[in-house]
């Protein structure tokens, strides 16, 4: 709404700055003075509100003076519009008669001076009108009794109010109809109360509407105070009706029917009824003495009953429901234009506007708010503003709780927050792993759904960027430094990257930056090779480095560059093979990371390549020493040097040996001292001076060998350890190494210190000089080898084995004819297998014996035969050494006993050819001889091994231990006899003939027994 300041200061809308300037300041103190009457004192603060409006609308920039008279030059068009309008319609009221009479012109003359028009507008829009002569006036009757309407202060107080606002009345300020819902009344009213109090600046359009919004509350919200409003706005309508029937029937003496057609369309747009119209038509006529009989009907009324009136929903004017009805296609407010229909959001059926609920349950009074709500729903949606279109559509769901399209919308604002939730969610975990890439791009798809007026969104947006340009910034000023200060090159690259952790350029130039050299070269020349190590540049967290060997002969390097590239190592070690003994070469060497290498390199040399002799090995003998090595490519000779006390320091300290190429033989030695050697390799340059080794050396005490220790023995103790008992040799220290397996050295082979520290193996801690203590392994086969150091020389003696799986015992074996032999042990509780292992000559060395016949068996089937059936290879006659193992499995491995067992092993001697033995009881009653066993073989002419006489009292004996041995009788030949002990009756005791068991198996000869009594025979 614009103001006439023109008006306020009353000046011309031409005045000039100076006139307006004056004006102002002569109004301003009388606007300010104030005032008791409480509607001049609100009009004088809005005057004083609207002051800073007034002089940049005035008496600012002349361009916005412009656009101000343009402003203000529409809304006096449109006021003047309005009042050409109502004049319009007061012409059209006097002249339904037919015309205008002179009183008329008169009349209408005086309401256009009130309307603020001039003659000429009234002559103009009256011009079309015929005149028409003067008529009498008639009387009329009571008016209506009081009804319950609001009192005449406080429809002045609202229609002040409204008037100030251009509004009809408080529904019309609300932007309702008059039957809309008492809560979207309330809600409307607080969300005006709300836009409002958002503006800072108290101005009277701030306060009339303040105003407005009160009254609306307290009038409208409860269902009697709105009843009473309703009636107000009725009696309001009826007023102006009346006035307007007074204007009318000014100076007429009859009421002719044009003039009551216009009156009742009149009061229809009014929204009054034919038939109250027609009352108070009736009530102004005889008041005013005008004649009102005999007037006809209006054409439009039906003589069937009582008219159907449809009131419109938006001017509240009735129209006649049958004047209508023929063409429903077009049925409008013939007052306002508006539709007489309502469509239905829910279902979409058409209605007309005296239908207060659609078929499917939708009241007509919800229609504006739904569809206002549901508007508003789209515009905030498509303003990116879900919340409120949430809101607003929640709403139409409460009005139409089937409304499809609140719903579908929704359904799809649940997708769209869902959508912002993910994309939100995608840059604050972007965002937390400092990715500000990637949180840019979820930040930006984020804008995209909820627009640029997001608060949180540009807020976040300006975080993301900011820090985006500082990373970006940092990765600048690291390429600067790329190539001088690697170091600060990467600490810049890396703060950019803590900002930003998938910039591209700061990812690209890290992994680009070359990395630091290495340090602390150094260079030995060992064993015809060059040794190289350094130390390694401290860990950039780039990745791993290799390292870049250059060398360079005769000369140092110049630059990072020089020399050739002889190979590339992953350690801080090198070894170049390739090397000419008595020549110098130098070293760089430059770190790697990927296909970037070190901007510098650390150097070292030219060294002269000397190399020492290698596997230097002392023997000792009775005052003597032996002396053998390897001698270095290239040496031209090696120099021996003897010393007593301490070693040699240099080629000339000490006593000169005479030495080969690679060895010396000293003699003549005394056997009670220690002797201390110096080999000094000696090389001849290309000028022919002699260069020598540093030396290698050695100690050694002339004495005869050390003899190397026996097996040691091997107990298991109740605490899970293993006691290693030996003989305490007479001269040197002894060691215990425990292997998994058995050592590759001999007994007997001598060491050198450094071939004895390079065994592989664990190292027993001695307790003792005779024994020590051990915690093998759980459940593994071990062995240990005792080591005897003396004089620098290292003798490895005989290993012993320890298992953790328990050997059998108690093997026996017999002959069955042939090849065949019946084995039969006792089984180790360990296991479920044994292996057999049979060697001719001589006993087997294990159970992986190369040289043995290694048979498994299984416990059931040695279980199912109660022995096992050896078969042992044809043309070998033995003797044959059978040992039994227990294997058991551990950890998934196969693991046999080791072997100690004596009882587990046994020899099986040679084929024999079988001697049948038969004995008889000789009587000596009838021949005067002594009772006597004699005894036969076959073939005749064989030997008879050791017997025995095996008695029992209730059954014939079945072997040697079934009974009581009586007697025992020695070797013997076919036909020996031997007589029997006293008391001894064959006739009476049952009495048999046996070998002697306690002669071992193997030195029996295979026999068969035949007994007397049945002719039975027994092996």
């Amino acid at each position: 709404m614009v103001a006439d300041y023109y008006a306020m200061l009353g000046v011309d809308p031409g005045a000039g700055r100076a006139a307006i300037e004056e004006s102002l300041a002569r109004q301003q103190p009388v606007w300010s003075s104030g005032t008791r009457n409480p509607k001049t004192k609100h009009a004088y603060q809005s005057y004083l509100d609207q002051i800073p409006a007034l002089r940049q609308s005035l008496l600012g920039d002349p361009t916005t003076r412009v656009a101000y008279d343009a402003e203000l030059g529409a809304v006096r068009r449109a006021e003047r519009d309005a009042k050409l309008d109502e004049l319009q319609r007061l012409i059209r009221l006097r002249a339904a008669k037919g015309g205008l009479t002179v009183s008329d012109r008169l009349l209408l003359r005086g309401e256009a001076s009130q309307l603020g028009l001039t003659a000429a507008d009234l002559d103009r829009l009256a011009e079309s009108i015929p005149p028409q002569p003067e008529a009498p006036a008639q009387a009329g009757d009571a008016p209506d009794p009081p009804a319950d309407i609001l009192d005449p202060v406080m429809r002045r107080q609202i229609r002040v109010a409204l008037d100030h606002l251009r509004r009809r009345d408080l529904y019309d300020a609300l932007g309702l109809a008059r039957d809309a819902p008492r809560r979207e009344i309330g809600i409307r009213a607080d969300s005006e109360r709300q836009r409002w109090m958002k503006k800072a600046q108290v101005t009277a359009e701030k306060t009339a509407w303040l105003e407005v919004v009160t009254l609306a509350q307290s009038h409208l919200t409860a269902p009697e105070s709105r009843a009473r409003y309703d009636r107000t706005l009725e009696r309001e309508a009826e007023d102006v009706l009346g006035a307007a029937i007074s204007f009318a029937l000014k100076g007429l003496s009859r009421l002719d029917p044009g003039t009551r057609a216009a009156l009742l369309d009149e009061a229809a747009a009014r929204g009054i009824t034919a038939d109250r119209a027609e009352r108070l038509i009736a009530r102004a006529c005889r008041g005013q003495g005008v004649i009102a009989d005999g007037s006809a009907a209006p054409s439009f009324v039906s003589v069937a009953g009582p008219s159907r009136w449809l009131r419109c929903r938006s001017c509240s004017g009735v129209t006649d429901f049958e004047r209508i009805a023929r063409d429903a296609a077009r049925a409008a407010c013939r007052h306002c234009g508006g539709s007489l229909l309502w469509a239905c959001p829910v279902c979409k059926r058409t209605n007309w506007v005296d239908v207060p609920r659609c078929s499917c349950g939708f009241r007509v009074e919800n229609r504006e708010p739904v569809v206002k709500h549901f508007d508003a729903a789209q515009h905030a949606f498509r303003g990116r503003d879900y919340v409120t279109s949430a809101a607003h559509l929640k709403r139409v769901q409460e009005l139409a709780p089937n409304h499809s399209g609140a719903r579908h919308g929704l359904e799809k604002l649940k997708a769209k927050v869902a959508e912002i939730d993910l994309s939100r969610a995608a840059f604050e975990v972007a965002r937390a792993g400092h990715r500000l890439v990637a949180a840019k791009d979820a930040a930006e798809t984020w804008g995209r759904l909820v627009g640029p007026s997001s608060l949180e969104w540009r807020a976040a947006f300006t975080e993301v960027t900011r820090a985006l340009r500082d990373a970006q910034a940092l990765v600048a000023r690291a390429r600067g430094f790329e190539r001088s200060d690697p170091a600060r090159a990467r600490e810049l690259y890396r703060r950019g990257l803590a900002l930003a952790a998938d910039l591209p350029e700061a990812v690209a130039g890290l992994e680009q930056s070359p990395p630091d050299p290495p340090s602390d070269l150094t260079a030995d020349y060992v064993a015809d090779r060059v040794v190289l190590r350094w130390s390694s540049p401290p860990p950039d967290g780039l990745g791993p480095l290799t390292f870049v060997v250059l060398r360079k002969p005769d000369a140092a390097f110049a630059h990072p560059g020089d020399g050739d590239r002889i190979g590339e190592s992953s350690d801080p070690t090198f070894e170049d093979l390739a090397v000419m003994p008595g020549t110098s070469v130098a070293y760089a060497v430059k770190s790697r990371r990927g296909a970037v290498e070190s901007a510098g390199a650390v150097a070292v040399g030219p060294i002269y390549l000397i190399g020492e002799v290698r596997d230097l090995r002392v023997e000792t003998r009775a005052r003597e020493v032996d002396l053998s090595w390897t001698p270095p490519r290239g040496a031209v000779e090696v120099r021996v040097l003897r010393k007593r006390g301490a070693r040699p320091t240099s080629p000339q300290d000490g006593d000169r040996v005479d030495a080969a190429l690679d060895h010396a033989h000293d003699r003549n030695l005394d056997p009670e001292r220690v002797y201390h050697y110096g080999i000094f390799a000696v090389y001849r340059t290309p000028e022919g001076r002699s260069i020598a080794s540093l030396g290698t050396f050695a100690t050694a005490q002339p004495h005869t060998p050390i003899h190397p220790c026996a097996a040691p023995l091997v107990t298991p103790e109740p605490d899970g350890r293993v006691l290693i008992r030996w003989v305490e040799p007479a001269r040197g220290m002894v060691k215990i190494l425990r292997t998994a397996g058995l050592p590759d050295l001999p007994p007997g082979t001598r060491l050198t210190p450094s071939q004895a520290s390079a065994l592989v193996g664990d190292w027993v801690e001695v307790e003792a000089p005779d024994h020590t203590f051990d915690t093998p392994p759980a459940q593994v086969v071990c062995h240990y080898t005792p080591l005897t150091i003396w004089s620098g020389t290292t003798t490895v003696g005989h290993p012993a084995v320890y298992s953790c799986v328990r050997d059998p015992s108690d093997l026996r074996a017999a002959r069955a004819g042939g090849t065949t032999v019946h084995l039969r042990w006792r089984w180790s509780p360990h296991g479920a297998q044994s292996l057999v292992v049979a060697r001719r000559g001589s006993p087997p060395t294990g159970p992986d014996d190369p040289g043995a016949v290694v048979e498994t068996v299984q416990d059931a089937d040695y279980a199912r035969q109660g022995r096992y059936t050896l078969t042992l290879p044809s043309g070998a006659p033995g003797p044959w050494h059978v040992a039994v193992y227990a294997v058991a499995t551990v950890d998934g491995q196969p693991v046999a006993s080791p072997g100690q067992e004596p009882s587990a092993r046994t020899v099986v001697p040679g084929p024999h050819p079988e001697v049948t033995i038969s004995y008889t009881f000789r009587r000596g009653r009838l021949t005067g001889r002594k009772p006597a066993l004699v005894f036969h073989t076959e073939p005749p002419g064989a030997s008879i091994p050791p017997m025995v006489l095996v008695t029992h009292p209730r059954t014939v004996p079945l072997s040697a231990d079934d009974g009581t041995i009586v007697a025992s009788f020695p070797a013997g030949r076919d036909g020996s006899d031997f007589p029997l002990p006293a008391g001894v009756n064959p006739a009476r005791t049952r009495a048999r003939v046996f070998a002697d068991p306690r002669v071992e198996p193997e030195n029996l000869p295979p026999i068969r027994l035949r007994h007397p009594e049945a002719g039975a025979t027994r092996v």
